[in-house]
């Protein structure tokens, strides 16, 4: 059976080994052919030999537009793998008409920024900041105060149902917090189903304790 032709292309080829550890690596060459260099931009020494019989594109932080003129260069791709979040940067709508199929790493990419996400509202709820910026002021466990605080009954305000929204949902589920969720594409029912109350975003503002941002700019 004919191999697949695969290229990777990002602007700094030195976080391959991040991206890629020794297992992973072997699995990608395991079922294609990997060129041995990357694609670091549209143009330079290489990339037309490399783009010419290219099948999939490995792309990921940096990769390049993929615009009409590139996709011309590569006449047989079929398929781009980000091993990264958004694609929204460098996929053009010639890729889409191309019919060249196009899968993102971003759910998995989500887990980690939920975990953190979830790590802050919990700090911020504690006031963990805070009292360190005290304690650096004054030196002391005396001489300021700050209210009471904790994460019994904190409202967490989440502007946006993306893939790390509902991951922090989901996290939040076993703290007694109250969620308000803002999203114009989730009505009352669905937002309920994922634990929070829809709410408008004046309205998340103006009552929530700590607020949380997972929509796109």
């Amino acid at each position: 059976m004919r191999r697949l032709r695969a290229a990777f292309a990002l602007r700094q080829p030195e976080l391959l080994p991040d991206l890629f550890d020794a297992t992973a690596r072997d699995r990608l060459v395991a079922v294609a052919d990997v060129a041995p260099e990357a694609v670091t931009a549209a143009d330079g020494e290489g990339v037309d030999r490399v783009l010419r019989d290219v099948e999939v594109l490995v792309t990921g932080w940096g990769a390049p537009r993929l615009d009409a003129e590139l996709l011309a260069r590569a006449p047989r791709l079929r398929a781009v793998v980000h091993a990264a979040g958004s694609v929204k940067k460098f996929v053009t709508e010639e890729v889409w008409t191309r019919g060249i199929d196009v899968s993102s790493a971003a759910t998995a990419n989500a887990r980690p920024v939920a975990e953190y996400t979830l790590a802050m509202i919990l700090l911020a709820g504690k006031r963990v900041l805070e009292s360190a910026a005290a304690f650096d002021r004054h030196r002391s466990f005396t001489g300021w105060h700050l209210p009471p605080h904790g994460n019994n009954g904190l409202v967490v305000g989440l502007v946006g149902a993306s893939r790390t929204g509902r991951q922090v949902l989901e996290l939040l589920a076993p703290f007694d917090t109250d969620v308000l969720l803002h999203d114009p594409f989730v009505d009352a029912a669905e937002a309920r189903s994922l634990g929070a109350t829809a709410v408008g975003l004046d309205e998340l503002l103006r009552r929530s304790d700590v607020v949380s941002l997972h929509a796109p700019w």
